[in-house]
């Protein structure tokens, strides 16, 4: 399937590329009280909601890939989703239920921190992970429909590998967020992977930042399956 991209706009309180400005309040969610009818089954494995630093070893082919825990951001991914969710569809006010399968955020940052030799975890805008001056490459947010199966399939020693990324995503080597969501919801279950380098003129994207535009576009999924269904019939 082809890649969704996500189109962003400038926020003029941001500097393009000024990785040493300090850091803005994170995003707030107003109004997300009103999802709370929601009703999140939560069916992923315990670890996804945990931290892991995967090695601290240089020439380790997992050196520098983190999973974020679920304590990283307010509203958690999960809540989130649901959210948005409630938003996007109507129709959950009638099957107001997600089952949420998997929801888990990895960081890569294997070519920055080799080049600076720095371990360090990310926990919040990804500009500030970097302890440097330098301006990162920005791309484009990817999303692209997976098979959940063969995601499973990672699980255990090769986990961090849901991390990597090919050259053609990210040409770059940026610093990158990998975000992986398959839920249930209206009778439609899908899979998705999210790369998320750093944003033009967004330095400091908070990952509940990344995690929002990742959602979007995995909701945007159901819509397209939904239409071909109907062309369909």
């Amino acid at each position: 399937m082809r890649a969704l991209k996500y189109l962003l706009v400038a926020s003029p309180l941001i500097i393009a590329g000024c990785a040493s400005q300090p850091s803005l309040p994170p995003p707030e969610f107003p109004g997300i009280e009103q999802s709370d009818k929601i009703v999140i089954h939560d069916q992923r494995p315990s670890s996804e909601s945990e931290k892991e630093i995967f090695s601290l070893l240089v020439t380790s082919s997992a050196y520098a890939i983190y999973r974020m825990p679920d304590t990283a951001t307010k509203p958690t991914g999960p809540r989130l989703l649901a959210h948005r969710a409630y938003e996007t569809f109507p129709e959950l006010g009638s099957q107001p239920n997600i089952n949420v399968h998997h929801f888990v955020t990895y960081a890569n940052l294997q070519s920055q921190l080799r080049k600076s030799s720095l371990v360090a975890g990310l926990t919040g805008p990804i500009g500030v992970a970097i302890l440097s001056r330098q301006e990162l490459p920005v791309g484009d947010v990817l999303t692209t429909r997976i098979d959940s199966s063969i995601f499973e399939k990672t699980a255990g020693g090769e986990e961090y590998t849901r991390a990597f990324f090919s050259a053609e995503e990210n040409p770059e080597k940026s610093p990158v967020n990998l975000i992986y969501i398959d839920a249930e919801m209206l009778g439609q279950r899908i899979a998705s992977r999210c790369l998320v380098p750093p944003i033009k003129d967004k330095p400091h994207l908070f990952l509940i930042e990344a995690m929002d535009m990742c959602i979007t576009n995995h909701l945007a999924l159901y819509r397209s399956d939904a239409v071909k269904e109907t062309a369909a019939k």
